[in-house]
């Protein structure tokens, strides 16, 4: 299975802000580009159209934490649905499994949920899924497998008190979350630039 190994806080040190919200992220202190010459550089406001485009791409490719070839079928098979294409592809990224397992707090961030998936600690519908690009649908549970070691995880990330969002249903006692319906482009974070994914793929 292929993932990404190198340092996942370089994209919010390119962009100059915290994408995921974690209180130890470098981009707090520094938030600016890599480097000695990081400070002072005017890289962000001479950047291309190009440049611009792939950086938007990027942000949101790291932020789900999917490989390229993933991110790319991703967004080829939003072409092809019905309605909104930049909306269907946020929904297909946002309604992958290790997404649900870090929207419900099971986990402190998005690499810890695929983590938390790939180790069968996951269940969808009761049925341990130990794939983390499984895709959910309307009306699916995803729950803590019924075991101490896995839930043990989730009460040291404190999943009771994590902000659960509108498109989800959480069942604090049972360690479950269901999707209840399809999130809008609301629920997404509002630096997500997707229709200039859409234009880079379009070049």
């Amino acid at each position: 299975m292929a993932t990404y190994r190198g340092r996942k806080t370089d994209i919010c040190r390119t962009v100059g802000f915290n994408i995921w919200g974690n209180g130890k992220c470098p981009s707090n202190k520094r938030p600016y580009t890599l480097g000695q010459h990081g400070p002072a550089t005017k890289d962000r406001k001479n950047r291309s159209e190009y440049g611009e485009q792939l950086l938007a791409k990027q942000v949101i490719r790291k932020y789900y934490h999917v490989m390229e070839r993933q991110f790319r079928n991703t967004f080829e098979l939003a072409q092809k649905m019905h309605g909104n294409s930049s909306l269907n592809f946020l929904r297909l990224l946002e309604l992958r499994l290790q997404t649900a397992v870090y929207r419900l707090g099971y986990a402190r961030t998005i690499h810890q949920a695929r983590q938390m998936v790939s180790h069968c600690h996951i269940c969808v519908n009761g049925k341990v899924v130990n794939i983390p690009s499984y895709r959910l649908c309307v009306g699916d549970e995803v729950s803590v497998r019924d075991r101490e070691s896995s839930r043990s995880i989730a009460r040291m990330n404190h999943y009771e008190g994590a902000p659960v969002p509108p498109y989800m249903e959480a069942n604090v006692p049972d360690y479950s979350g269901k999707i209840v319906a399809l999130p809008e482009r609301e629920d997404f974070p509002r630096f997500f630039q997707e229709q200039q994914v859409t234009e880079f793929y379009a070049r």
